[in-house]
């Protein structure tokens, strides 16, 4: 879905048939497993790890742009997303993490995190779909694990 239909857009905007506001709160989805949910937010792993340790952080309400947000709303959101950043950091182990908001395809507040390796060209776009991996149960869970460690502060006690 894009904006290319302005009558679904709008509800899509509206909260409408949202994706996300579907079933973001879903343990899994077809896309992606949910790795915690937090005061401002619920964080997602997608499916596809071709970018390895890529997450989403979405808003739990639906909104459609960061002013939107009441002052509150906007400082604890950013604050999850740093909170979130600091556990892909700790997992993955990235020379910098980019933060993408776009809603080009679903106008529900939502920030891509993106850990950049030393071998990605730091001029190149990102494709985090340029091809399809998948893991195995097991890798999914073991990351999901490690990144609620970080968030929760015992990460240390489970390497």
């Amino acid at each position: 879905m894009t904006w290319k239909d302005p009558v679904k857009w709008e509800a899509m905007k509206n909260g409408k048939d949202c994706p996300f506001c579907l079933d973001i709160r879903l343990e899994e989805n077809p896309y992606s497993f949910k790795v915690a949910e937090l005061s401002q937010s619920i964080v997602r792993l997608p499916r596809n790890q071709y970018w390895r340790g890529w997450v989403i952080v979405a808003l739990k309400r639906h909104a459609t742009e960061l002013f939107e947000l009441t002052a509150d709303e906007l400082s604890g959101y950013w604050q999850e997303v740093a909170l979130v950043a600091k556990a892909v950091q700790r997992v993955f182990h990235p020379v910098k993490i980019n933060y993408a908001i776009y809603g080009n395809l679903c106008p529900h507040l939502h920030c891509h995190l993106f850990p950049q390796q030393i071998g990605n060209d730091p001029h190149a776009p990102i494709k985090q779909n340029a091809e399809e991996v998948f893991l195995t149960e097991a890798e999914y869970r073991q990351i999901i694990k490690e990144l609620q460690a970080v968030m929760n502060g015992s990460f240390d006690s489970i390497k």
